[in-house]
């Protein structure tokens, strides 16, 4: 049997092994190309497929492993090897952490893709419609995953078509601004056959607005300091020449001005926190959970990251770094004159702002009725191979749900995200009265007052929101510290977290005592420079000659 028709084969059994009657045929009926190209049942499966190239919400479909682990946001609470081999430095291109196999799960998916597009204009099932919509969901999830990749890499081989045995595999990698260029030009290609908006059985498959908001993100990574052809890593492989800031911008507003999407609306924490918890008009595109959208039972945020006294593992941990900067009600930083922040331990989370609340459990705050964050010595002792920095991830839990069942979603693209690119593209193209405007939409829906700042201290303002709002939101802080080139400062602050204890006057620890709390170091970090992009895996170099990353 041809090599594409066993791959055919292998990605349907994934999806459909339970599907009633596709086990049951016998050998000389057995599955093959033409039962898939031929069944447009079958066709939309083997599409869907694709879908999980775009990862299951977290990296490369690893549980407990999400970008922000590897930001000044969070760490994994457990001490996992591939995670610290990350943030102390380590990886190389063949021992690559967290981060071994993204690289395949891209191009496997992109085969997929591939191999679909081949496909789908000779069909002789389905509509004209039909397939026309389900080129265009391919069109942008190829262009999706190469976005992805060249984030991560530089630029990469562009593979367009169906390799056989007989073919050679010799392809090089493009330079990176080519790739930006062609990904923006499938984009175009996709939205001009995707709908506007779908029915609610089809939410979260692909839709023009979600079309536009990606090509925003891409240019807005295009244009940024990272790719500036003065700065190091540079050549062919890392830089962006052009100026398309305009264009960027130009894309951003095109999906504000959508009618279907708006900000939701709060006045507590608990409204905020609802927004990423079902589909609603500010989410854009998320990776929803179900059989119907390429993802069946992945991504149990409950079960990882819910309380131990529930089941949960308490996996992910926000850092002392990211408490600090949220802010208080009246808009300014705990350190700031006039605060009013009161650091005492009964006292020091009081009157920060909503998003505070809604992302961040801490000491006294209750899940699905579990009190949890609880000081020593009465307060319960986490699993002896995980660290607390005192504060697990709120965002995403989901009372309604079991802790074993699938969380419903996980958002990618939301509306703030699109404000807050269009407001830094408004920046650079220097109309900051347009950018200020935009950042306050996303502070006044905060219930935060407005900033009037100007210069470095709004494109600072406009980083604090970016990194406050899309906290724990697939990989806009670990993509934002590289583009920005920052990473190489943040990513050297060592791990930090709060221990809250008890004690009594003569400082035993005693469940009578006087509360208190110190400080700990968790774990070091380093951040060297080659780590601007990761290392091309030495198995790819020896099978294809390609060129590796500068310092690997």
């Amino acid at each position: 049997m041809k090599k594409i028709n066993i791959l055919i084969i292998i990605a349907l059994l994934f999806i459909m092994g339970c599907q009633k009657g596709i086990l049951d045929k016998s050998p000389e009926n057995f599955l093959v190309e033409d039962d898939v190209w031929n069944d447009f049942g079958l066709v939309k499966q083997f599409q869907t497929d694709v879908y999980r190239g775009l990862g299951s919400g977290n990296l490369t479909g690893q549980t407990n492993t999400y970008f922000d682990d590897f930001t000044d946001n969070c760490r994994t609470s457990e001490s996992i090897g591939n995670v610290y081999s990350i943030n102390k430095g380590d990886i190389t291109s063949t021992s690559m952490g967290s981060f071994d196999g993204l690289w395949e799960l891209n191009y496997q998916h992109i085969r997929k893709a591939n191999i679909f597009l081949e496909k789908i204009d000779n069909l002789t099932v389905g509509t004209d419609q039909e397939k026309q919509i389900l080129k265009g969901e391919v069109l942008y999830l190829r262009a999706a995953m190469y976005f992805r990749l060249i984030k991560l890499f530089g630029g990469v081989p562009r593979i367009t078509k169906v390799y056989t045995l007989s073919d050679d595999f010799q392809v090089g990698r493009d330079s990176y601004e080519d790739m930006v260029d062609w990904i923006v030009e499938e984009l175009d290609k996709a939205m001009d056959l995707v709908p506007l908006t779908r029915p609610s059985s089809e939410w979260g498959r692909i839709t023009k607005g979600i079309c536009l908001a990606t090509k925003a993100e891409v240019l807005l990574q295009a244009n940024s300091k990272l790719h500036n052809p003065d700065t190091v890593p540079n050549g062919p492989l890392f830089d962006y020449s052009k100026n398309t800031w305009q264009e960027c911008a130009d894309a951003a507003k095109a999906v504000i001005d959508m009618p279907q999407y708006e900000l939701q609306k709060v006045q507590t924490p608990e409204d905020y926190h609802n927004i990423f918890l079902t589909p609603n008009p500010e989410i854009i595109f998320a990776k929803v959970n179900s059989v119907d959208h390429g993802y069946p039972g992945q991504s149990n945020f409950n079960g990882t990251n819910g309380p131990d006294v529930l089941g949960g593992i308490n996996e992910t941990m926000a850092l002392q770094d990211l408490i600090d900067e949220y802010q208080m009600k009246n808009g300014k930083f705990i350190n700031e004159a006039g605060s009013g922040y009161d650091p005492s331990p009964e006292n020091m989370y009081k009157n920060r702002e909503i998003r505070f609340d809604a992302d961040i459990t801490y000491y006294g705050k209750t899940f699905k009725g579990a009190l949890y964050g609880l000081a020593y010595p009465d307060g319960y002792l986490v699993n002896s191979k995980r660290v607390s920095t005192g504060y697990p991830v709120r965002k995403y839990l989901d009372a309604s749900v079991s802790m074993s069942d699938p969380s419903p979603l996980f958002a990618w693209i939301r509306l703030a995200d699109i404000y807050l690119i269009y407001a830094e593209a408004q920046y650079e193209l220097g109309h900051e009265d347009e950018a200020r405007t935009y950042i306050n939409k996303i502070r006044e829906r905060a219930l935060l007052p407005d900033i009037t700042t100007s210069g470095e201290n709004l494109f600072r303002d406009l980083q604090h929101e970016r990194r406050i709002e899309l906290f724990f939101e697939d990989d806009k802080r670990f993509m934002d510290v590289r583009r920005w080139m920052i990473a190489d400062v943040i990513g050297s602050k060592p791990d930090k977290g709060i221990i809250l204890e008890k004690k009594d006057a003569n400082g035993n620890l005693d469940p009578n005592g006087t509360l208190t709390y110190r400080y700990q170091i968790i774990q070091t970090r380093s951040f060297p420079e080659k780590f601007y992009y990761l290392p091309i895996p030495e198995n790819e170099i020896q099978r294809s000659g390609i060129e590796q990353n500068p310092g690997y």
